[in-house]
């Protein structure tokens, strides 16, 4: 008897049909990743299983029992638990208290939950106080949070929604030791993720969802990533190649896409930068249409550093060149003082009013004012060409920006900070988060497009494979220094990876 039994669910939002005819089983102790591209529904599937939206038709049972939730909190009575990328935990309560809500155990005295957290955040490879406030830590630890609240609970089925796609490697590893631990528990895992090679390397069967149908239910040991992306989204499509690319390749290897060089010009010059009590002194070299990667532990610096970049953070600095012109940094107002653009797709709806229309989101000009009536067709085409090229699933312009996938707000957010941000130097936080291979291309052409044009890039991630795909080359920020430079073009893609994981593991 299977743990899980779903047949024939269905699901729409509107005139969208989002689920259509969904069956799977799922076995106890079994891992079943599931992935497609953005739109695919496979969200809403995890909403449906986690009573958080009821579907339409069909019927599930678990085991062998009927399973129709009314709410997230009858799923969890019931057995079944949610993690998502984004979770929403009340900012006042401290850690150990958001692992034990919920649970028996709420409402103990701080001081017995403290070592019992201390227990199951060390299984979640979280290295955090259990007496901090979740309202002081990044919304990124808040997903690993829960994960620890999951090993709490008497949970029979886990559903983890993009919950490693801001992770370091070695926090992933953490993850991936958990869910072998539910597994063995002989609980059921749906593991949701767009990191193609890291779910294959944690799961025991996949189903490909695709226009809200399951198209493929493979076990994992028969898929790799290239035959998995291409089933995807439905025809053959090649994995992002690395952004440079100067080693030979094998014959019947593909060629990368031409991209945008960067000039010998500089950019930003910066010497010797300091933050009291996170950054040592740090120097960094930007050249015209050069895109950088920055990445950390989380108490490497890295944070404060980008921070006194965007002038949230107070700095000092010995040199500061902006194309060979003095500036400074800090909150002060004044033509001399440098603040970078900073785009962080951890912001509630990313900024964006979740109820207005992508025609208005992508807009830039106020409507209802008297104006000239080409100018605004035209901005209209290039609203239509945006969608189109973005490969945004929707059926209409006049789509509310809340009513599309959490990669398709990513992707429409994205393009429209850009559009706004047209500066010398921009920062990016994790641009390809949580978006399927086909999104992470049409990301890397942004890209291509904002270099070409002379914009240069410093891209913030913890995913190896984003800063191989987006960067020219890659600081390591280890104890408030940068601790060593890796350059792409010195490296084979996968020994580039590698590299990467391993400094940021030993930062």
């Amino acid at each position: 008897m299977a743990l899980l039994q779903v047949d024939g669910l269905t699901k729409s939002f509107g005139a969208r049909r989002v689920l259509r005819d969904v069956s799977f089983a799922l076995e106890q102790g079994e891992v079943v990743g599931l992935v497609g591209a953005n739109g695919a529904g496979k969200s809403t599937l995890g909403d449906v299983l986690a009573g958080i939206t009821a579907a339409d038709s069909g019927a599930m049972t678990l085991a062998g029992h009927p399973y129709a939730p009314l709410s997230a909190e009858d799923a969890r009575h019931l057995g079944v638990g949610v993690v998502q990328q984004l979770v929403r935990i009340d900012p006042g309560l401290t850690v150990a208290q958001a692992v034990f809500r919920g649970t028996p155990q709420a409402g103990r005295p701080q001081a017995e939950l403290r070592r019992q957290a201390q227990v199951l955040l060390a299984e979640v490879a979280l290295d955090v106080d259990p007496d901090t406030v979740i309202g002081e830590l990044p919304h990124f630890v808040h997903g690993v949070v829960e994960i620890a609240r999951v090993l709490a609970e008497d949970t029979r089925l886990v559903v983890l929604d993009e919950v490693s796609a801001a992770l370091l490697p070695v926090e992933v590893e953490g993850l991936h030791a958990v869910t072998g631990r539910l597994s063995r528990q002989g609980r059921g895992v749906l593991y949701i993720s767009h990191r193609l090679p890291e779910m294959l390397a944690v799961v025991d069967r996949v189903l490909v969802l695709r226009e809200g149908r399951i198209a493929l239910d493979s076990p994992a040991a028969a898929l790799d990533p290239v035959r998995l992306a291409a089933e995807t989204v439905g025809e053959p499509v090649a994995l992002p190649a690395p952004r440079v690319a100067t080693l030979p390749r094998p014959d019947d290897a593909p060629a990368p896409a031409p991209r945008p060089v960067g000039s010998d010009d500089v950019t930003l010059q910066v010497r010797n930068l300091r933050v009291p009590g996170a950054v040592e002194g740090v120097d960094l070299l930007l050249h015209r249409g050069e895109v950088i990667g920055l990445t950390g532990h989380r108490s490497s610096g890295l944070g404060e550093l980008v921070g006194a970049l965007s002038g949230e953070l107070p700095a000092i600095t010995d040199e500061l060149l902006l194309h060979g012109e003095p500036r400074s940094l800090g909150s002060a107002t004044g033509a001399d003082v440098l603040r970078v653009p900073a785009y962080r797709p951890d912001d509630d709806a990313y900024g964006v009013d979740p109820g207005e229309t992508i025609a208005r989101t992508l807009t830039q000009e106020q409507w209802g004012a008297l104006t000239d009536m080409r100018q605004e067709i035209a901005t209209l085409r290039s609203v239509i060409r945006t969608v189109h090229q973005m490969d945004v699933k929707t059926l209409s312009i006049r789509t509310v920006f809340g009513a599309l996938s959490g990669g398709d707000q990513h992707k429409i957010a994205l393009a429209r900070w850009m559009s706004a941000s047209a500066q010398d130097v921009v920062v990016l936080h994790e641009p390809t988060r949580g978006l399927d291979v086909r999104a992470r291309h049409q990301v890397r052409r942004l890209l291509d497009d904002a270099t070409a044009s002379g914009t240069s890039v410093v891209v913030v991630s913890v995913d190896p494979d984003e800063l191989a795909e987006c960067c020219d080359r890659v600081g390591i920020v280890s104890g408030g220094r940068v601790a060593r430079w890796i350059d792409l073009d010195e490296l084979a893609a996968d020994a580039f990876r590698d590299r990467i994981a391993e400094a940021t593991s030993a930062a």
